[in-house]
C-alpha cells in the first residue's frame, strides 16, 4: 500500500507533465467495456436506445407492387407506339382498398396513390397525361412501360437485416423497424450516471443565496448532457469540501451506478478531496491533460463503475464532457458506429490566442459570410468560468497541440454543437 501509494503521489505531483489530449481520449476510451445487459421495449419508447440485436424483415417493403402516383394502371406491352389509343376504365384502386379484377389487356383500372396494383398491370399513366370520355380513357403515344410502379420489396427484402445491432435508434430507424411489423425490440439498457458536485461555497437552484456561496450549475449541465445522451441519472447533490462525506459518496455511488461523475475537487487545492477519496476506494488511470478549459481532469474505477472527475468550472465540465467523456458513454451504451463529431473549415473573424504544447478549445459562432463561404468568430471572453459563452455560441474552435495562435482570415477547424450530441 505505501508504495501504490508513493506511485500515486509522483503520478499525480502538480508538476509533472500533462496528459496530451489525443492520449488522454485514446485511455479512456479503451478501458470502457459494453454494456451486456438488456431489455425489450416498445417501439415508441426505443428512440434513442441502442439495438441489441439486427433487425430482420419478416415481409417485402413495400409488401406488393403499388403506384407512385395518381392515374391510371395498364398493361404497359398494350400502349401505344404511335398515335392514341382508348382503354376501357374497368375499376377503381385505393390505398388500403385494392380491386380484386384481373385487368384485361385493353382495359384500365384508376388508382391513387399506394394502391395495390390490380391484375393484368404493370404501369401507371398520371392522372394529368390521361384524356377522360365517359368510361374510356385516352391515352397518347411516348409512355414507358413499369412507368411510376413501386415494385414490392424495393425498399427492403424479406429476410434483409435492416437495422444493424449497436445502432442508435433515431426517427429514421424506428420508421424502418415499424414498416417491417417490427412492435417491441431489444436494446442495451441504459447506462446510469450518479452525479454530484462538491464544495462548500455551492448552493442548490432555488435557494437563497448566502455571502460568498454561489448556485451550482455544473450539476444540472451535466445532468442535462447525460440525460440527453441517453443515460439514466441519479442526483446526488452538492458533497461539502470533507473527506469522509466524500468518501461516503463515493462509496454509496458506485454500488448502484456504472458511471460516477463529479464536478469540482479534482484539482491540486488542500480541499479538494475527491483524488484522495478516490486513492481509498479505487484507481486512476489518468490525471491533468493539457487542454484549456480542462485540465483538471481525473479517469478512473471505483469498483465496477468508472469515475469521471471533471473540472470545477462549468465551461471545463462541457468540454471534457464532450472531449472525454460522451465517446467513452457511447461505447458503455453498445454503440458500434462511434464516428467522431464532424469537424469543418471556417475563415476566422476574430483572433483565436493559444499557448504552445496544449490543445485548447475556444466557444464560438458559426455563420456565412456574405458569399455564402463559412466564417467563425469567438464568442467574446474566454475565460472557463464563463457559463453564458457556452449559452451563446453554436460550434468549438479547435487548435490541437501544435497549433499556433489563429488571426483573422486563418482557416481553422471547427466543431459545431449539432451532431456532439
Amino acid at each position: 500500500m505505501e508504495q501504490q501509494s508513493q506511485n500515486f503521489n509522483d503520478c499525480f505531483d502538480p508538476r509533472s507533465g500533462l496528459v496530451p489530449i489525443a492520449e488522454a481520449e485514446e485511455r479512456v476510451f479503451d478501458q470502457v467495456s459494453p454494456l451486456s445487459t438488456t431489455e425489450v421495449v416498445s417501439l415508441p419508447k426505443a428512440l434513442g436506445r441502442v439495438l441489441a440485436n439486427p433487425a430482420t424483415s419478416s415481409i417485402d417493403v413495400p409488401p406488393h407492387a403499388n403506384s407512385a402516383m395518381d392515374g391510371f394502371a395498364i398493361a404497359g406491352k398494350a400502349l401505344p407506339d404511335t398515335d392514341t389509343k382508348a382503354f376501357e376504365i374497368v375499376g377503381e384502386a385505393l390505398a388500403g382498398k385494392p380491386w380484386h379484377g384481373i385487368c384485361e389487356e385493353n382495359q384500365t383500372v384508376r388508382v391513387t396513390t399506394g394502391a395495390m396494383m390490380p391484375k393484368g398491370t404493370d404501369s401507371v399513366i398520371i392522372q394529368e397525361d390521361v384524356t377522360v370520355e365517359g368510361d374510356q380513357a385516352i391515352i397518347n403515344a411516348g409512355h414507358k412501360a413499369f412507368a411510376n410502379v413501386r415494385q414490392a420489396g424495393e425498399d427492403l427484402k424479406r429476410g434483409e437485416v435492416t437495422v444493424e445491432s449497436g445502432t442508435k435508434l433515431g426517427p429514421a430507424e424506428l420508421g424502418v423497424l415499424a414498416s417491417t411489423g417490427i412492435g417491441r425490440v431489444e436494446v442495451v439498457r441504459k447506462p446510469i450516471a450518479a452525479v454530484f458536485s462538491t464544495g462548500d461555497e455551492l448552493m442548490n437552484a432555488g435557494e437563497t443565496l448566502v455571502a460568498g456561496s454561489i448556485y451550482d450549475s455544473n450539476r444540472y449541465v451535466l445532468m442535462g448532457l447525460l440525460q440527453n445522451s441517453g443515460a439514466d441519472v441519479i442526483n446526488l447533490g452538492v458533497i461539502p469540501d470533507d473527506y469522509d462525506k466524500t468518501l461516503e459518496a463515493l462509496s454509496s455511488a458506485r454500488k448502484k451506478a456504472d458511471l460516477i461523475i463529479t464536478s469540482g475537487g479534482v484539482s491540486t487545492g488542500s480541499a479538494d478531496f475527491v483524488i484522495k477519496a478516490l486513492e481509498h476506494l479505487g484507481s486512476i488511470d489518468l490525471w491533468r491533460i493539457a487542454i484549456r478549459p480542462g485540465r483538471p481532469f481525473a479517469f478512473g474505477r471505483i469498483g465496477d463503475a468508472l469515475f469521471f472527475g471533471l473540472p470545477g468550472n462549468p465551461v471545463a465540465v462541457m468540454v471534457t464532457y464532450y472531449r472525454l467523456l460522451l465517446p467513452a458513454l457511447r461505447k458503455l451504451m453498445g454503440e458500434h458506429n462511434l464516428h467522431p463529431a464532424p469537424v469543418l473549415k471556417a475563415r476566422a473573424t476574430t483572433s483565436f490566442r493559444k499557448k504552445p504544447n496544449r490543445a485548447e478549445v475556444y466557444r464560438a459562432i458559426l455563420s456565412r459570410d456574405e458569399f455564402g463561404n463559412p466564417v467563425v468568430s469567438s464568442t467574446g471572453q474566454q475565460g472557463s468560468g464563463l457559463l453564458s459563452s457556452m449559452s451563446q455560441a453554436n460550434c468549438f474552435v479547435l487548435l490541437d497541440d501544435n497549433d499556433t495562435t489563429a488571426s483573422p482570415g486563418d482557416m481553422v477547424d471547427v466543431q459545431p454543437f449539432h451532431g456532439l450530441i
